[in-house]
Parts: structure tokens; sequence; C-alpha cells
């Protein structure tokens, strides 16, 4: 870590790296899909773009440079991207000569010509979402997780359920329903469709179940039939070759990969001797997750381990792992003798490589950019550290920039920290490049991206440690990381500043109001009601505090005393706020209330509105206004 010159105070450490160029940096790829070993398509989320997400081509047999060989698919004025769930994810399916995609904006299937790209509606029910697209090509329909809403929009009125849709007269019909969450239908190729789904007040990181059924020859299904449940967080069902059923589960509190026996046993084909502290999956937030692939006699799949991603190929009893100089994965296929995915490495942008198997030779095809000198880049470290008798994660980033220099014979000056916070709760931050990271360090301030007790990627009891202490435990975790930090000499105790959005942003309002160890706070969406939110929030989320909390009426004291809206009075620190209108998940209201509340008691407040921002803001001109009035804020309290 350099030391500021005499002329530079840590945390203004002049920097040509502007939040512009962060986000230039926030360019995202996912869903892929290997149409063969030569074409590679994918979800591309696009800043320059206004923040749309566009599906785009690869054909690597093309000569000249990988990245003029790419093509958008998607018309200029199309978003694909869907909201089942609140959350969206798998948006999308490859059929042999088009593609069929979801709207953004109606929320419906469409189909696209790979000929002449001309687009037409499939569906056509204003009142659905859809989402998970699979092609069932021998019966010559999609199969897909439909979302239907009622004009009052109520969370116990939304009604989720699998359904088939004809590709000829986009005739929707529904195969199965019950339950209150769909997600990952899969085929095998035969007669064989499985699925994950559960049930309130469950969320797929705590329970669900493997549901497998026949189809009979006029497409209904028959013999459904729960395979495995029983406590178990299931995920990414996925039928091999010879239509043996593969599940991901954390029966032994890591996600492991399972082959799934007749009788509904799980036997884990993952490797027992050291792979045990790795998790194979991450924790359901979206529709689709895809980090493993069935190979004859083996398997390909990302992991999380000790704080790092890893890739790792297992085959005849070996493991290898692949790719070794990228830290985090996302979106893996397996066409012949190509690996695809998405890697993520501590210097460069987000790439999509391809792996030779044969070789283990890595390829990059699109993305990788430098944005930074290698020498301004922080890497993160992986830090554990004691919260009484129990352990906490965090990934932490030092201020660096080259051109502050240290003077000879001037003391080290320590720096300013931001403590981050994931959403979720039960999230998880990885250690990769972030450019809105890089925006921090480069002006001297140390960041510190928390894994609280409850976050993914450690094992099942460390993310079921959250369970009816979230408030608590988060919170206990954040003090606990500013005094590891302090106590190494690494940051400045008088300057800390915490952050989050969404349930981040819980957490960061609950510590402000538990700890006088913070400067400021910044809020991003963030939750402050915990009642308002029972009965406000979507139906995805809708039961989820009771797993957070605790009912809301036998724990009501419980709510009222965790919620930071209630405890303004002991918050005394400034604290800006940042809301989109149209939030549907955390509404505007919770942080008008907050801030209404600390300007009562005196407290400093800035807010910031943004009419056309949903939960998440994905405008580059909105996500670079944050930033930087982020930043002034905090610098105006060093």
């Amino acid at each position: 870590m350099n030391t500021p010159n005499s002329f530079a105070v840590p945390g203004f450490w002049p920097s040509s790296f502007s939040a512009s160029d962060a986000l230039i940096g926030t360019k995202e790829y996912g869903q892929l899909i290997a149409a063969d070993a030569n074409t590679l398509y994918w979800i591309e989320y696009q800043p320059e773009q206004g923040g749309r997400t566009a599906i785009c081509r690869l054909r690597l047999e093309q000569k000249g440079p990988t990245g003029e060989n790419v093509e958008c698919l998607t018309p200029d004025n199309v978003s694909v991207r869907s909201r089942v769930h609140e959350y969206g994810g798998q948006s999308w399916c490859l059929l042999s000569d088009q593609l069929v995609y979801v709207d953004a904006a109606d929320q419906q299937l469409w189909r696209q010509s790979l000929s002449d790209r001309s687009v037409q509606p499939l569906t056509q029910s204003p009142d659905c979402r859809y989402g998970a697209p699979v092609w069932d090509r021998s019966r010559n329909r999609l199969l897909a997780v439909q979302e239907v809403h009622s004009a009052t929009d109520e969370p116990d009125q939304v009604v989720n359920r699998l359904v088939a849709i004809a590709l000829d007269s986009g005739q929707v019909s529904v195969l199965h329903e019950g339950y209150d969450f769909y997600d990952q239908p899969v085929l095998d190729g035969n007669n064989q469709v499985a699925w994950i789904s559960w049930d309130h007040p469950h969320q797929p990181w705590t329970e669900t179940c493997l549901v497998t059924a026949e189809i009979d020859p006029s497409g209904d299904l028959l013999h459904v039939t729960v395979r495995v449940e029983d406590g178990q967080s299931l995920t990414q069902p996925q039928y091999d070759a010879q239509g043996q059923l593969h599940v991901i589960t954390d029966i032994s509190d890591w996600w492991q990969i399972c082959r799934v026996e007749g009788a509904g046993d799980a036997v884990q084909l993952t490797p027992l001797s050291g792979q045990q502290n790795a998790e194979y999956a991450a924790a359901g937030w979206q529709l689709g997750q895809q980090s493993y692939q069935l190979l004859e006699g083996g398997w390909i799949a990302y992991c999380h381990r000790n704080g790092i991603g890893e890739l790792h190929h297992f085959e005849d009893g070996q493991l290898q792992r692949l790719a070794t100089e990228y830290t985090a994965f996302r979106s893996v296929v397996v066409i012949g003798n190509s690996v695809f995915c998405v890697a993520y490495s501590a210097a460069r942008n987000a790439s999509l490589i391809r792996v030779d198997l044969s070789s283990s030779a890595v390829q990059v095809l699109e993305g990788g950019e430098q944005i930074l000198p290698d020498a301004d880049v922080s890497r993160s470290s992986h830090l554990t550290f004691n919260v009484g008798e129990e352990q906490s994660h965090a990934l932490f980033y030092p201020p660096e920039n080259q051109e502050e220099d240290a003077d000879a014979g001037l003391p080290p000056v320590l720096p300013p920290l931001v403590v981050f916070l994931h959403g979720g709760p039960t999230s998880a931050a990885y250690p990769m490049f972030n450019p809105k990271i890089q925006y921090w360090t480069q002006r001297g301030f140390a960041v510190a991206d928390l894994n609280y007790r409850g976050s993914t990627g450690y094992g099942r009891r460390y993310r079921m440690k959250l369970a009816k202490a979230w408030g608590v435990a988060d919170v206990e975790d954040c003090v606990a990381l500013v005094e590891h930090l302090s106590t190494e000499g690494l940051v400045n105790s008088n300057h800390v500043f915490i952050r989050g959005g969404s349930a981040g942003g819980y957490t960061a309002l609950a510590a402000l109001a538990a700890s006088n160890c913070f400067t400021a706070g910044a809020s991003l969406y963030g939750v402050s009601d915990l009642k308002a939110l029972c009965v406000s929030t979507h139906k995805f989320e809708s039961r989820y505090l009771d797993w957070l909390i605790g009912d809301p009426v036998e724990h009501a004291e419980r709510y009222r005393e965790r919620s930071p809206v209630t405890q303004a009075d002991q918050i005394h620190c400034p604290v800006i706020f940042f809301q989109g209108l149209l939030d549907k998940v955390v509404p505007p209201e919770q942080t008008d209330l907050m801030a209404e509340a600390l300007a009562t008691n005196g407290v400093t407040v800035d807010v910031h509105r943004y009419p056309d921002e949903y939960h998440g803001f994905r405008d580059p001109c909105v996500q670079q206004e944050v930033l930087e009035k982020e930043l002034a804020f905090y610098r105006r309290w060093i």
C-alpha cells in the first residue's frame, strides 16, 4: 500500500480514474449457451446502451480479431430481462434457427429468427411474466416458469407454475401448479422432466425439493414425484447422456454435486478429500443458475473455496483445477473438448473464456480489458476474524495509487475505511476486479467487502447463522471487522464509513444505530421498517423475514426493536440515501420515513430519488451520480 504525500490526505488522493471509467468496466456476461464448439451465445449487460441487456453471438471460426466477430442480435429498442420472482435470471433459450427471449418491457416471450433477425410475439398475456425457458424439441414447444399477477399484485395473489408454450400458436397450457415457486425445468431428451420447487416460508437456499415427472404422448405430466426433499437446499437438476438425474445439494453442509439414485438417495460425486469446504452453487436469487456440466465419466464445475473461486475438471477419479489465473467464475457450458464460462480476475474486467480440456489452454474470447495500470490495482486479501467465539470473513482492499508516492521522512497516514455490505442478505462478495471498489481505493480509501455470517460460500451452517438473527449477527460482524482492521493498524478508526444496498442498506443502518464506530453511512434502497416490509414486498421475499427475524405477530416486538426507523434516535452520524421510485422490493416510503426520522433528530441527511429506477440501479448515468455523490458526502466528514 502506498502512503500519501503531504498534499494529499487519504480519501482525497487525486485520480484520473473517474466514476464514468468505473462504469465502463461494469459490462457483464451471463446465461451462456454454446450451439457448437465454434458458436457461443450469451446475455450482455451494456452500460453504453443505457444499461440494457442483449443477446450476443460469437462465431469463433471467423477470421479477424475476436472482438470484431461479436454480433449483437437483440433489436436496439429491446432489453432482454425476466422479472419472475422480481430478480429474474434465465431469460432466453436457443432453438435450431431462432431465439426465444423475454422482453423486459412487457415480460412476454418473443421469437427472433437467426436468418433475417425478424421478431414476433410468442405469448400475449399481459398479466403474466415468464422465465427459465427450455426448448422441448420433440413436441415443438417451450417449457417455462410463468408468474401470474393479479390486479392488486398482492403477494398471496401471485401464482407461479410450470407451463408449456406451443411454438406454432403461442398457446399456453399449465403443466404443474401448487407449489409457491418453480425454477430450473430440465428435460432428459426423452420423456422425463425435472425441476426445483419450494413453498413458503422457505427460500431456495434453506429448503427446496427436487420433482420429476413423465411426459405422456399428449404432452401432459404423469407420475409427478418428489425425488429429494427433507430439509435440504437442492438446485440445478441435470440429466446426463444416459438419462441419469443429478442435482446439487447441501446435505453434507456444503453445496456438492450428487447423483440421484432410484430411491431418492443423493450420492456425492465431488471428491470427499479436500473438497468438503467447497460450494458448487450460490444462493438461488435468480432463475437458471448453471455452475456445472456433466461429462462422460466426470464433470466441469466452478466452486467457491477458502474465499476464492476455482474451476474444476473431474474425470476418471482425478480432480484438476483449470484457469488458475482467475478468481471467480459463472455460467459454465461444455461442448466437445471446450469449456466456456464467465471468468473474473484480480486486475481485469470480466472475461468470456474458452478452456481446451486436452491442453488446459485458456483463450479470452471477449472482455478482459485492463482499465487500470497493474500497479494501480488494489488486490483483495481474504480475512477471517473473530466475532466473540465465532468467526466471520471479509475481503480487504488497501488503497492503491502509484501517483501517490510516499515522501521520505513523513510518517505513514492510515487510510479511511469504507465497509461494503452485499445484498440478499444471503448473497456473497467474491474476489474479483470491481471497478466501483477501485474507484474508492484510487482515492486513498481502504475497502472491506464483508461476508457476514449468513453469506453463501462458507457452507450451510455458516449460512444458517442468520436465521432469526438478522440485524444482530451481521451487525456484530460489521463492528468486529472495524475493530480487527483498526487493531491491525490497517485503517484510521476515526474515519470509518459503511454502505450497502437493499439488505445491505438495512445492515448499514442497523450498524449505525448499534455502534458509534462509524463516521457516516449510505443506504441504497435499504430496508428501514421491517414490519412494513412484511406487507409491502413482493411474493418471493414476503416470508423471508419469518426466517430472518421470526413470526411477525409472535415476535412483533423483535421487529420493532430491529427496525432502523425505530432506532433513529440512536444514529448520530450523517447518512446519505439513494432510492428508485419504481422499487417494488423496498418501496420508496421506507427511505422517506427513515430520512425524515433522522432529520427530525438533527442528523444530517442527504436524499436522492430516481423516478425511473427499480430495485438496483441500471442506468449508468444514475450509477455514476451515486458514486460521485457518495464520495463527496464522505469527504465532508474527513
